[in-house]
């Protein structure tokens, strides 16, 4: 007969290192800071950004009490291969910084080609987190190839990668921390009041940066066709500049007539803030990958009206709280859709029974943990020999 000592195991990765080249904060960036903080809080992995000093993302880093590692490089949105080249072996250098034992998490492509090739170097395990939906060229798939795993925020992403094998790829869903005090619809119109919304009028909003895919100009085409039939309404927009300045769009609601009617606001975190203060959420983008900002609209109980594509389509099939529109979705059918709904809003709107489930889904500690089985299977714990059962004859 055989009995033995309880064997002990730690973790195979004691740290995470996630690098990004550019300097402007984005969906991906809160996703990535709230992943990194729960993994130090609930796994007690050190968690390092990897970026230029003195960015926005540095300094979110920093207050999220996340060890920024600085890049020595100025901050850009595409790197050149050659450039990448003769950097290779001050990367390597820095590389050889990062914490032993730890996995690079990479979120972008963009950082990929930058140091992707590094960390493989440098021998540690490379994770790529799948948040786009780009025609997969070739350099694309070469460089989603230097990562032993990939995760996706949505099954469309996944779609995206059928280069990639099964084995490799796992679907996750972004996390979404919703701030109970930021998501008060008071405190919220108070912040919108004082970035110029009036605080008496039925508030539709805008939420998300100014690129092409984003349509905010045909949100202000909405706005226009809304104004028509409902003058109690003011429009908002949170975001900042991409392929479209504030002015470009300024110039637009100018050229619409509405311009009085419509707020520039800036960029603003937290972003449930800004979705708590809305009447009506309008989210005109396209092939969204997942769409962050409908699922904090379920969350908070702001009704949304949303393009039926990609990754807005997946949310609204799991939790709905909005309605779609067909694509590509023209400016009547959207503000016909919204003054129904403005009629309404208890209809589409979520309960607090059905917002709480929503937010379980993808709160950070059922994200945190699908990534840590990840990073566990990446790098599996060495045993400690010296806790060896040892054997006792009877």
């Amino acid at each position: 007969m055989t009995t033995s000592k309880a064997q002990s195991r730690g973790r195979g990765v004691r740290a995470v290192v996630f690098p990004f080249v550019g300097s402007e904060m984005g969906g991906s960036h809160v996703s990535t800071f709230t992943l990194a903080r729960t993994l130090q809080g609930e796994f007690g992995l050190q968690c390092c950004v990897l970026c230029s000093a003195g960015t926005l993302i540095a300094r979110q880093a920093i207050e999220s009490g996340l060890r920024v590692i600085p890049t020595n490089e100025a901050p850009t949105s595409r790197h050149h291969p050659l450039y990448d080249a003769r950097r290779l072996f001050a990367r390597l250098q820095i590389a050889g910084t990062f914490p032993a034992e730890s996995v690079v998490h990479f979120n972008d492509l963009r950082t990929m080609q930058s140091w992707g090739p590094v960390a493989r170097l440098a021998g540690k395990r490379v994770v790529y987190h799948h948040r786009s939906l780009n025609r997969m060229t070739l350099p694309k798939r070469l460089l989603i190839g230097l990562a032993h795993e990939v995760i996706c925020i949505s099954a469309s992403c996944q779609d995206n990668i059928p280069f990639v094998a099964p084995a490799r790829s796992t679907l996750v869903l972004n996390p979404i921390h919703i701030d109970a005090k930021s998501a008060q619809r008071a405190d919220a119109r108070r912040f919108a009041a004082e970035h110029g919304c009036p605080s008496d009028r039925v508030l539709i909003g805008f939420v998300g940066n100014f690129h092409f895919w984003k349509r905010p100009d045909l949100f202000l085409q909405i706005c226009s066709r809304l104004l028509r039939v409902r003058a109690d309404c003011h429009f908002v927009v949170f975001g900042r500049d991409g392929n479209w300045t504030e002015r470009d769009l300024a110039r637009m609601a100018q050229d619409l007539g509405i311009a009085e009617r419509v707020t520039f606001a800036g960029f603003h975190l937290p972003g449930e803030r800004n979705i708590a203060a809305l009447d009506l959420l309008i989210a005109t983008s396209v092939r969204e990958p997942f769409g962050r900002t409908l699922v904090e609209a379920a969350i908070v109980g702001t009704p949304y009206v949303a393009t039926d594509d990609a990754g807005y389509r997946e949310i609204w099939n799991a939790w709905r709280g909005g309605r779609l529109i067909p694509m590509p979705g023209a400016a009547d059918e959207f503000a016909q859709v919204a003054l129904d709904i403005l009629m309404a809003p208890e209809a589409v709107a979520l309960g607090s029974h059905e917002r709480a489930r929503v937010a379980i889904d993808v709160s950070a500690s059922t994200h945190a943990k699908k990534v840590m089985d990840i990073y566990d299977r990446l790098c599996p714990a060495v045993r400690d020999t010296s806790a060896d059962p040892q054997e006792v004859r009877i």
